[in-house]
């Protein structure tokens, strides 16, 4: 049997593959598309769940005049990029220095690293309260921030960890031939070749302080420093079942991630098989 009466035969199976993929897809895609067409809807038009909406922008309208979006949206992406840069500034180093010896010490250390991922974070809760009344950082960014980066530095880490034995060492020897240190080396050989696992940490751990609840309503005051998540909370305290603001507020809160996610899902998948075949 030649290749192509093989390829002929195989055409209706890739079809029928592609019908179901292009199913499963819209399923995913069903609860953003409804999430965006309520958001358009009047009250009266809820209870209609498969009704089209008519494109109504008065529940936007309502999202600006009552709400601080702004803020909240600038308190988030402060916690956002000033954790980033300290998780990826610490974890990518330690886990160049990790990844590089193999000597025991330095794998006792990863282990040490990995062991703040295996802490749940309900048991620290009251004694970091507590620490934050200690410190008098009541409601301060700067605190949650800390917390953030306590947090993402051990998943950081065995990211980079793992990502660093799939670089080839010969090109640390040749920079070190032509005189350049190990610092130097690092930031500035190693780290760009590191931009798939660097991606996804951005996309994983944007993703966790962007949507976390439970500890900006702990360490912050959410009425005068509330984020994205705690601003819907409260938002939808005080609106009742008024669906459509609702739903509004929260198209706008996920705009910035499905952007962020349409940019580096490639980074997200690289980083996630990096290193798997080699170490």
């Amino acid at each position: 049997m030649t290749q192509s009466s093989l390829t002929a035969r195989r055409k209706p199976v890739f079809f029928v593959l592609e019908v179901i993929l292009l199913v499963m897809a819209l399923l995913y895609l069903f609860p953003v598309i409804y999430l965006f067409a309520a958001s358009m809807k009047k009250s009266a038009e809820f209870y209609e769940p498969l009704k089209l909406p008519h494109w109504y922008f008065g529940n936007y309208a309502k999202v600006f005049e009552q709400t601080h979006l702004f803020q909240a949206l600038g308190n988030t992406l402060y916690i956002c990029l000033v954790t980033l840069a300290i998780n990826i500034l610490v974890s990518s180093m330690a886990g160049y220095i990790i990844g590089r010896n193999q000597h025991r010490y330095f794998q006792l250390l990863f282990y040490v690293f990995l062991s703040g991922m295996i802490i749940p974070i309900q048991t620290s809760m009251v004694p970091l309260f507590k620490l934050q009344q200690i410190l008098h950082m009541q409601s301060s960014l700067t605190y949650l921030c800390l917390l953030y980066v306590a947090g993402g530095i051990p998943y950081g880490t065995m990211v980079y960890t793992g990502f660093i034995k799939s670089v080839p060492r010969e090109l640390e020897e040749s920079a070190s031939i032509d005189g350049a240190g190990r610092f130097r080396t690092f930031w500035l050989i190693i780290f760009p070749l590191l931009l798939p696992a660097t991606g996804t940490i951005l996309v994983t751990t944007v993703f966790w302080y962007w949507n976390d609840f439970i500890s900006p309503l702990l360490y912050l005051d959410i009425n005068h420093t509330p984020t994205l998540i705690t601003l819907i909370f409260k938002f939808k305290v005080d609106r009742g079942v008024d669906w459509g603001p609702i739903f509004s507020i929260c198209v706008l809160a996920t705009l910035p991630l499905i952007v962020l996610f349409l940019f580096t899902q490639k980074y997200l998948i690289k980083g996630f098989v990096a290193g798997a075949v080699k170490g």
